[in-house]
């Protein structure tokens, strides 16, 4: 072997695992990077209803559940908020791989207002969701979440309990 060769491959040997872990904390930093978005997000418009912040986190083409008109999710979000005023959101899990973002969240809140034709009970309400967000450049450009309907009807229309944790 020639020693111009031998010499690239030491060379080759010594760059691939420094290149490797470079690699991988590039994308352990986007995958941290996207979640702090998604977190921030939810804190800012679906937690504290700042609608205005939009433009922060989503571009002119994200979607909602399929949906490109975001308006109407922002409307139901207000609606939620004057139903539900206390409403407080706690992220319970959070989970990223490549520009997709899981995250599995706990609403409470009580019952003061209007809602899906329900007048207000006055009861305290508990139900989950999750939220699969899809990033692009720091943004989201897809959303795919869920909520626990049932739960939340069957507390306000029936005086169903929240759920009790063992």
């Amino acid at each position: 072997m020639s020693p111009v060769f031998t010499s690239s491959i030491a060379l080759a040997m010594t760059i691939a695992p420094t290149l490797g872990a470079t690699q991988s904390i590039s994308v352990e930093n986007l995958t941290d990077r996207n979640k702090a978005v998604v977190r921030a997000y939810l804190d800012e418009i679906a937690q504290s209803g700042n609608s205005i912040a939009r433009e922060r986190y989503f571009t002119s083409t994200t979607t909602f559940n399929g949906d490109p008109d975001l308006a109407r999710q922002f409307a139901r979000i207000a609606e939620t908020r004057l139903a539900f005023p206390d409403l407080e959101m706690t992220i319970e899990q959070q989970i990223a791989e490549g520009p997709w973002v899981a995250t599995r969240v706990t609403f409470r809140g009580t019952h003061m207002g209007e809602f899906a034709g329900v007048p207000a009970t006055g009861r305290r309400i508990e139900y989950s969701g999750t939220a699969m967000d899809r990033l692009e450049n720091g943004k989201v450009v897809e959303m795919w979440h869920t909520v626990n309907m049932h739960l939340l009807m069957r507390q306000i229309a029936e005086g169903g309990r929240p759920p009790q944790k063992p």
